[in-house]
This record gives C-alpha cells, sequence and structure tokens, in this order.
C-alpha cells in the first residue's frame, strides 16, 4: 500500500505557512492551487520536500491522500471536498492547528465588517491593561497564525472569516467576538441563512461570547456589547472626536471582551470613574489600519476618505452615516461599484442613499447599482475609478465630501481592496502636487 500523505489547498500566504509546517513532519506534500501560475517552487527549495504539484483530481490521488488543509476562501463546490466527503478525509485548516497547538488564551474575533479594526483595537486594549503580558493579533489579519504557533505567547487575537469559521465547526477556544452580521459572500454560502449560522460558529463554540444582541438564546455564556456606554466627554475628546460610529461599537466590543477576560481570571477590570482616563491614554497614538474610513489630505476645500475596505453595502451605509456626522452645510459626493457578490439591494436603506447628493458609480455591476440608487440620489456613470473620482471632483464645491465606499469586491479591476484605495490615494495625492 502507499504512504498516505496530507494535501494543502490554496497557496495564499496561509498555504505557504502551511505547507512550510506539514514540511517538519512530512517529506512528501500534495498542493492543489487553481492559478497555478501563483506558484514558485523555490519557496519550498530549503524545505527538503517532494511536493506534487496540481495532480489530477480523482479517486485513485484520494487513494493516497490522509488528510486535507484548506486556504481560507476555497468555494466549498470545489471538486475537492466533493471527493473529501466521498473518502470520508478529514479537513482541517492553520486556525484549528494553532488553537490546538498553542496553550495561550485564544480570542476569535469575525463579523462582516470591523473584524480587523476591532483585532487591532482588543490587542492595544489588552496591552495597555496588561503591559507585561504578550499578546499578538493573528490570522486573517494577514499574519499566519502558524508563524507564531511555537511563540510563547500569553493571548492571541485571531481575526476569523466565515471561511475559516466553517473549518472550525467543532474546535473550542476561550473568548469568541461577534461584531455585526449583513450581507457578504452571497457569491460563495448558499444564501444568507448559511452564512450567518457559520458567523455564530464564533459564539457557539467559545467559553464565553461577546456580540451585539441579547435577544437570541445562546448555550454559552454571553454578554451584550451594547449594554456598554460611553460619556459625551469621552466621544467628544481629542483623541475619538474623529472616530466614526462603527469604530465606537467596535471599541465597545473590545472593552466588553477586556470586561470578561479579567472577571474569568478574577482581576478588577478598568473602573468607571477611571475608563474615560485609561481609554484616551490607551488609543493617544493608535493607529487604525488604512483604506477604512481613512481621512485624506484635502483639495481645494473638498475632503476626501478612502474607505475601500467597505467591500459590501452594510458598510458603504455605516460610512455615508459618518460622513453625515462630520459635515455641516457640504455635500457628499459617494463613489461605489465593482462585484457585488449578489448581495440583495432590496435591503438598502433608502433614507441613508437620500444623504448622498451624488453617487458616482463604475465597475462591472454599475448598472444593477444604478438602477437601484436612482430612486434616491442622482447617479453618474463613470468607466473606471480614475474617472468617477474626477467626476466627483468637479461635481464637488468647497467643504464636500468625496467619499470612496464602494459596497463592492474590487477583484472586477484590481488586485483586492488594499491596490483599490492605493489607487485612490495615489489620485488624490497626485492633485496636490
Amino acid at each position: 500500500m502507499q504512504k498516505k500523505i496530507p494535501l494543502v489547498i490554496g497557496y495564499g500566504i496561509t498555504g505557504k505557512s502551511l505547507i512550510e509546517y506539514l514540511s517538519e513532519f512530512h517529506k512528501e506534500l500534495i498542493l492543489i492551487e487553481d492559478s497555478s501560475d501563483r506558484i514558485n517552487v523555490k519557496d519550498f527549495n530549503d524545505l527538503g520536500l517532494n511536493l506534487h504539484i496540481n495532480p489530477v483530481i480523482d479517486d485513485e490521488l484520494f487513494g493516497r491522500v490522509s488528510e486535507i488543509f484548506s486556504s481560507p476562501g476555497i468555494p466549498t463546490d470545489h471538486a475537492l471536498f466533493n471527493l473529501a466527503s466521498k473518502h470520508q478525509i478529514r479537513i482541517s485548516s492553520d486556525i484549528e492547528i494553532f488553537i490546538k497547538g498553542n496553550p495561550c488564551v485564544k480570542i476569535l474575533v469575525t463579523g462582516t465588517n470591523g473584524k480587523t479594526s476591532t483585532s487591532l483595537i482588543l490587542k492595544n486594549l489588552f496591552q495597555s491593561y496588561f503591559p507585561n503580558l504578550n499578546i499578538a493579533a493573528l490570522g486573517n489579519i494577514g499574519v499566519p497564525v502558524l508563524d507564531h504557533l511555537k511563540e510563547n505567547l500569553d493571548i492571541a487575537i485571531i481575526e476569523v472569516s466565515s471561511f475559516q469559521l466553517e473549518l472550525l465547526d467543532n474546535v473550542k477556544f476561550d473568548l469568541g467576538v461577534l461584531l455585526n452580521i449583513s450581507q457578504d459572500h452571497l457569491d460563495r454560502h448558499i444564501d444568507f441563512q448559511k452564512y450567518k449560522e457559520l458567523k455564530y460558529l464564533v459564539l457557539k463554540n467559545a467559553s464565553m461570547g461577546i456580540s451585539f444582541q441579547s435577544e437570541k438564546s445562546f448555550e454559552n455564556r454571553h454578554r451584550d456589547y451594547n449594554e456598554i456606554s460611553f460619556s459625551r466627554e469621552l466621544l467628544r475628546s481629542r483623541v475619538f472626536e474623529h472616530w466614526p460610529l462603527h469604530d465606537i461599537e467596535n471599541l465597545k466590543a473590545s472593552l466588553t471582551t477586556l470586561i470578561a477576560y479579567c472577571e474569568n481570571i478574577s482581576i478588577d477590570p478598568p473602573s468607571e470613574d477611571g475608563l474615560q482616563s485609561f481609554l484616551e491614554k490607551a488609543f493617544k497614538d493608535f493607529e487604525k489600519p488604512a483604506h477604512r474610513f481613512e481621512i485624506l489630505e484635502e483639495y481645494n476645500g473638498i475632503n476626501f476618505i478612502n474607505d475601500s475596505k467597505a467591500t459590501n453595502l452594510d458598510a458603504m451605509l455605516k460610512a455615508i452615516n459618518a460622513v453625515d456626522k462630520l459635515r455641516k452645510d457640504s455635500d457628499i459626493h459617494l463613489i461605489c461599484g465593482g462585484d457585488l457578490k449578489n448581495q440583495n439591494l432590496r435591503e438598502l436603506d433608502p433614507q441613508i442613499i437620500a444623504k448622498v447628493k451624488k453617487a458616482i458609480i463604475y465597475g462591472k455591476d454599475k448598472l444593477i447599482l444604478d438602477s437601484s440608487f436612482k430612486n434616491f440620489t442622482q447617479c453618474l456613470l463613470a468607466d473606471d475609478l480614475e474617472e468617477a473620482t474626477e467626476i466627483a471632483i468637479n461635481e464637488s464645491k468647497t467643504n464636500d465630501y468625496v467619499l470612496l465606499s464602494p459596497a463592492c469586491s474590487s477583484l472586477d479591476m484590481f488586485q483586492d481592496y488594499a491596490e483599490r484605495g492605493n489607487e485612490f490615494k495615489k489620485l488624490i495625492n497626485n492633485l496636490n502636487k
């Protein structure tokens, strides 16, 4: 009988880290990557590894496979998963390996929007309260968990997507944070109900769950982060006055998580009397990640905001509301468009869209967006982001806001949301030269 060997599917950051980890225990691996031009075999020259790249996916291959390790985002209708089910081969992930292999406290963070920002807010908050602990933010934030598997961590804050939760159905951890749920990735999941069920796994599998609601019946211990309220003085302070409402919500979720952790280890959480002072000190020099309601340099008195990370409708609506709170007598010009990922436009809030003076729409699904948005605001169509930005500037007057908040995936025109956001920033920077 031939020796059975592990199979890795996906050659992104996660796939590379999986191959490096597995090479410590195996001298032979199988790699499946549909975009074979992404593979650089030189990456594995030092591993002494016999790597079989993209063999034929059939029953004969699966007679040799011992276990499958999947990168996030691989469609569940991939032929590989159908054969895995047929041959009763277990599918695992890097997150599962880390949870089971590192003894630290694990805090898993998910939500349709705000995962990365909250993971960084959590890390900053915990590090400020426990300066002597070794705390890391890992996972979907762009830092492979397996790179830190052997590190002597006290707390790991792990950002997880619905794709990653799908591979963690029965894996237990310490704290689970669910920030919000709205339409997203409906091109990947069967329907919105399935997407919600996957997100709720972060609460189901945690010893303590923190989320945005209290009316749901949770089997495990649970806290509603909306039970926390911040004083007007805090929200108007120099540190937080420019934070959009959705980041204040993320801060509430993070503070609730810190309080739950403190109570679990019988340590007093931050006191109400000293809360404002503690938070202002903790976040005095905090820098939020790029492309998330990122306020850019003005040009001719026009305000520009890069919210390229808004890849779904809910994120866009939150961004519009945030700009609405900033403006006085000025107008909002929204730049949006791309791949809608099968989102249902019937769930748009017309009152929020009506706050936009003009929507400049480009990309793959611009006609679909136009047919919906034009019922609530004036719409202009563009061929690409550069033309959309030019139109927005020409339509704006002094003190107006130009908001890039696409509500769509960027993959119809860009490598990812970061490339889209960087292109927007480049266009604005060039105006000021």
